[in-house]
This record gives C-alpha cells, structure tokens and sequence, in this order.
C-alpha cells in the first residue's frame, strides 16, 4: 500500500505539471523508470452503487455519473449490480457490493479509492475503481476526490464557471491506491449575511431564503472540499428545509455564535423581554422549543452561550448583569442549562462555545470559565488573525472569516492574504487547536480562492504548518482556474492586489477593504450634514471628524498607485487567460479591482471634499465605475447577482454623495435622501420568507 503522505504530495505536484494537457493520471505513471500497467475507462464505463447505499452516497455518485458524462460527451450509467456491468467500471460502495478483499479504512471519514483485478465472481466486470470509506462521509469523499485527481473536476467547478475538460478516456494505474484522512475534525462554512445569494436566487416556494437548489450546489461544493458541517444561513429556525437538505446531503448541522442550541434571537418575541436575570424562564423555554424544532436523527454540533437578540453582547439587551465577572457568571450558567437542555433529547452531544467579540476578553481574563467537555472556538477578527492573543490550544477551534461584513471588512472581494490564513490557520494546527474549524464565506462566490485554501488546510494542514504551502497553492489556483500562460503575471497580480488597500491605522486590520470604502465615507457625509459628534472610538487622536476626513483622504491617496500597478498587472496578464476563462476573470479579477479601486478613488475624493467642507466632484462617477464592474461579472447564470446588494450597499453611497454635493452647495438634502451610516435593515429582505413567525415560547 502507497502510503497517504507520499501518494497525495506527489499527485498533486504531478497534477500541477500535467495540467496543460487537459489530461489528470496519478504520479505513479511519471515517477517509475517504466509506465505500469493501467485500467482505460472511457464513455463506456459503468457506475455500480446499490441503492440500498444511504442517500448522501448516492447523491454523490449522482454527481460523479454528471461529472463523467461531462468528461466522456455522454451520459454514464448507473446500475445497482455488478451483474448489470462489464470491462472496467467504477464500484462505489460502503453497505453493499463490496468488490473481493475488500476491507474498509478505519479513521474516522477516511476515504480510500483502490483498483481491484476480478473484483466479483462471477462477473463481467474486468477490473473496479473502488470508492469506499470508513464511514459515509469517507465514502463521499472518495467518490469527488476521484472526481477532482482524475477526471479534473474543479471542487468549486459551479461557482469558478469551471466545467470538465473533454476527454476521450483516462487512465489509472492497476496497483492505485489512495487512503486520506482530515486534519481538522470538524471543517465547513457558514453562509452569513446572505444577501446576494438571497435576493438573486430567492427560495420563496421552497419555504427558504435561498433556492433548494443554489442550497444543494453549495452543499456540493463544500463536500467537494471534504467539509462536514455547514451553518445553512442566518437567524435561522431548526426546521427550515435547508437544514433537512444539508442532513440529507450527509452534513452535520452547526450552531454560530448568536443562535445558541438553535434559537433564533432575530426572531425574539416583540412584546417579550430577554433577560436572564429577570426573564429566564422565557429564556430557557425558547431553548427547549429551538432544540426541539430539530428532526429526529440529525447529526448537530450544539453552541453554547448567551448573547443578545442580534448581534452584540447579552448586557444591550440585559441590564441586569453590570460587571465583567457578573456577565462571566450569566454566561457560565446560561451554558450550563443549555448543556442539560440538550442532553435530555441528545445524551451524547457534541458542545462547543464560539467565543466571538465580546466573549474573548471575558474568557482572557478569567471571567468566564469553558468547561472541559466544551470546545472553545476562538475567533478571528474579520481579517484574518485569530483573536486568541497566543492562547489557542490542543482540543479547541477556530471561527475564521474570508468574507465579512462589520462595515469595515470584506463582502464583495478577496481581502485575507493566503500568507495570513497559513499563519494563522498553520499555529493552530501546530498548537493542535485542530478539532473545529467554521469559515463564513458569507455569499460564497467573491471568495472561492480563500476559500478552497482553507478547506484544503483543514482537510491537510501539515502541508500548511511549515509556511511554504501558500506559495504552491496560488500557483495551483491560477494554473488550474486561468491556464499555465498567465501564471508568473497573476503571482505578481495576486501579490500586488492583497499588497494595495490602504492602511488607516496601524493595525493590521486598520486597512481598507469594500465595506471600509463606503462605510467611512457614508460615516463622515452624515456626522457633517447632522452634526453629530464621532464618537472616540473613531477619532483616536484625530481631534474632529474634519481632521479624521483628511487622514482617510491620505491614507486612501496613497494607496491609488498600488491600486493602478495591480490593474497594469492584471491587463497584462488578461491577454494570456483562454477564451473560455475570461469570465471567470472578469468576476474573480477585473469585477474585483473596480470595486476595490474605484471605491478607494470615490473615499479620497469625499474624505478630502469633507475636510475641505467642498463638493465631491468625482465621486459619483467613480461610484458608477465600480457598479459597472459589478454589472459586468452577472453574465450568464448570474445574471442579477449584484443588482440587490444590501450591506456594502453602493448605490446607498452614491445617493448620500450626492446629498452632500447638494448639501455644501447651499441648496440642502434631497427630499426622500436616507442620511445614516449604515444601510436600512437588510434582514428585513433577507428573512423575508420567514413571514411573521416568531420564536415560540409555548410548553
């Protein structure tokens, strides 16, 4: 047996090498003085998978007879007998059908894919491609990891435009043999702050915000990258169908940070308080219903802790406690009830406690004590660096964002450099804080590079703990997503790109981002027209809110040639990308850059018309620009995407630019004109399908 450490490592240089071929084999075929004998399936082939296998298995093996019948030009079978196949067939199994000698891996969601000669008797069948696991997830693994090494499916093929090459055939060495295990226990995502996916694909009739099937395409996706657990939205009730789809798919349910055990706070009865020191009773009611909202049998990984009825701390809602140590001491013990809340319906729950915002310095400082049968889960702070000060240890977890939105971060574009994620994902895993991993990919699609990057790490993070694996892995990106010829340009472009923002203070996270654009310049349009005082929080040491405008102004000016040099880098390389990637391109780079760029132009020119108290006179032309941009990236099947975007919420910008023009010209704000910082409630659109339900407080 090929062991997993030097059989992945060297496939996947290989693959690297080969990819210019159209054409994905196993190193084995290059690494031998001689090549070994190999197995050929062509459109021929047959898919054997019982139908007695469990549902999330068979909806992978769906997804492989789509991916071959892409590959081969013509659909591919799929019996449920060996007796029903012949010649070389591809044999998924975990509960049925197992070929000759076959035993299963025993590690936890460990795949395995092995070529097995006369693997039934009797049969036609010459010689299996065996998909197996440990488990069913293991399974499902195995079917999309052949997919992607030798089929050359890209993982995130739905979301990149990235369909299979055509191939007339493929190869895979008759003495093949692939075992592969996670790193991280549990790895997946959290669709949060939802608003492009929403408004461009509703769910309406589907009784959800999203459609079932953009719901089962991001299911796939995540599998595809062997995740295991998904948060399937935002203030969400357990028995949405969502969550009984992502169940179906083989994926646990987890909890983030707000909806502890399930409950959906958003939702909190209007005419209800929400205190634990005056209304726990309430409290611990609509935890029971909420665990009890979900279906018999699901797999959940349970959240615990107390914050308010969005998101921010429980003491907004909540008065009663007034010091640190007595916040502490709620939140211990509102755990302690969930904990036993749960185990009367789940004896053997898994818990954890995501220690977002407000909960980390509780927890730094001694105020909050986790449990030892409680995962802590630290969070990141929306840029990419853990907030555990050094802290993070053997058996905890990580919350790690490459999309956010908290007005200041990332929503629409790339933000997290891939050096940053091996940093700080790589010490975790060295510090063995290796059993939980969430990433908010908020809408997914303007993040799938950072993405993939963190699902893979999750899946083998000791290929991410030496700091060289962020190098290889952009240059696998661009390779695989643009073609070898544009390589050494977009190295360059990619460097230059995530090297632009400006830096408005000194933090690493003080750099500008496409919610920082808007949200600063809305910021400042609004303290100048109302006259409300900038809280210090902003100020720092800038005195008034017309000194802060001209540092903001500054620090956005300089950042305008980095800006252009990564454009000169991107039309370079643009010539080199095929015809059939140029949309991705356009998406992914060019739609990514206007935002960016534009938006970095439109905050100098209103900053510095601010502190100068004149007109902002290209402004909206500039804000135009990066709407265009947007524009140009819904071709085809995206076509509406950005039309309803609700928390950069650019246009918003562009009519309080105008206000302002308006406004220091002498003839005042427009009538009808929103002057605030931040955009109307998007979840009022978002949870629209919710209708009037609320949290139910019933026994």
């Amino acid at each position: 047996m090929i062991q997993n450490d030097v059989l992945v490592g060297s496939a996947r240089r290989y693959k690297d090498y080969v990819s210019t071929c159209g054409r994905l084999i196993p190193c084995l075929a290059v690494l031998s003085a001689a090549p070994l004998p190999a197995i050929t399936l062509n459109r021929s082939v047959t898919v054997v998978m019982s139908d007695r296998e469990p549902e999330a298995l068979r909806k992978a093996g769906a997804d492989l007879a789509s991916d071959l019948g892409k590959v081969f030009g013509n659909p591919v079978r799929i019996v449920s007998s060996p007796a029903e196949a012949s010649g070389n067939a591809i044999c998924i199994t975990l509960e049925a059908n197992p070929p000759a000698g076959m035993t299963r891996p025993r590690r936890a969601e460990e795949l395995e894919i092995r070529v097995t000669r006369r693997p039934f008797h009797p049969s036609r069948i010459a010689n299996c491609v065996t998909l197996t696991g440990a488990d069913v997830r293991g399974a499902v693994y195995a079917v999309y990891e052949f997919s992607q090494r030798f089929l050359g499916v890209d993982p995130l093929w739905y979301w990149t435009d990235h369909p299979p090459a055509h191939q007339n055939s493929i190869t895979v060495p008759d003495s093949f043999r692939l075992t592969s295990a996670p790193g991280f226990r549990y790895r997946g995502w959290f669709i949060n702050d939802e608003d492009l996916l929403t408004t461009w694909q509703p769910g309406g009739k589907d009784g959800t915000g999203i459609s079932l099937e953009v719901w089962d395409r991001i299911f796939e996706a995540l599998l595809r990258l062997k995740g295991n657990m998904i948060v399937p939205g935002t203030f969400l009730f357990p028995d949405e169908p969502q969550i009984r789809a992502a169940s179906r798919r083989g994926l646990i349910i987890s909890q983030h940070h707000i909806e502890v055990v399930g409950l959906n706070t958003w939702r909190w009865p209007e005419n209800m308080p929400y205190s634990f020191g005056n209304s726990r009773g309430l409290l611990v009611q609509g935890w029971r219903n909420a665990i009890h909202g979900y279906r018999p049998g699901q797999e959940i990984l349970w959240t615990l802790g107390f914050r308010g009825k969005h998101d921010r701390a429980f003491w907004a809602d909540d008065p009663t406690a007034a010091t640190d140590q007595a916040r502490g001491r709620v939140i211990g013990a509102a755990m302690e009830i969930q904990q036993e809340l749960v185990r009367s319906e789940y004896p053997d729950a898994y818990f954890l406690m995501n220690a977002w915002d407000e909960a980390v310095p509780l927890i730094r400082e001694g105020h909050l004590k986790i449990p030892g049968d409680v995962t802590l889960v630290w969070p990141d702070d929306g840029f990419g660096t853990i907030r555990d000060g050094g802290a993070i240890s053997r058996g905890q977890g990580v919350y790690y964002h490459t999309a956010m939105h908290n007005f200041r971060a990332n929503q629409l574009s790339e933000n997290i450099p891939l050096v940053r994620i091996q940093r700080e994902l790589g010490r975790a895993a060295r510090a063995g804080a290796t059993e939980y991993l969430l990433v908010n990919t908020s809408d997914l699609r303007p993040v799938p590079m950072t993405t993939r990057a963190v699902m893979e790490l999750a899946w083998a993070p000791k290929e991410w703990e030496t700091g060289t694996a962020a190098r290889p892995y952009l240059s696998k990106w661009i390779r695989e997503e643009f073609g070898t010829g544009a390589v050494t340009d977009l190295v360059a472009y990619y460097r230059a790109y995530f090297d632009a923002p400006g830096r408005w203070g000194k933090g690493e996270h003080q750099v500008y981002a496409d919610n920082a654009y808007h949200h600063f310049s809305r910021y400042l349009i609004s303290k100048e027209i109302t006259g409300q005082p900038v809280p210090p929080r902003y100020l720092q040491s800038f005195g008034d809110a017309r000194a802060l405008a001209a540092h903001l102004a500054d620090a956005a000016r300089a950042a305008q040639p980095r800006w252009s040099n990564a454009r000169a880098l991107a039309e370079k390389a643009a010539a080199k990308v095929p015809g059939n990637r140029r949309d991705f391109f356009q998406s992914h780079i060019l739609t990514q850059l206007d935002v960016n760029e534009y938006s970095n132009r439109m905050l100098a020119d209103v900053a510095g018309a601010i502190a100068a108290h004149q007109p902002a006179r290209k402004a909206v032309g500039y804000i135009d620009q990066a709407l265009a941009g947007l524009r140009r990236a819904e071709y085809g099947q995206w076509r509406g995407f950005y039309e309803n975007e609700l928390f950069v919420k650019i246009t918003q910008t562009r009519s309080m630019v105008e206000a302002w023009n308006s406004f220091v010209a002498g003839k005042g704000v427009p009538a009808g004109t929103r002057i605030q910082m931040t955009p109307p409630d998007p979840y009022q659109i978002i949870k629209r399908y919710q209708g009037t339900r609320r949290v139910s407080l019933d026994y």
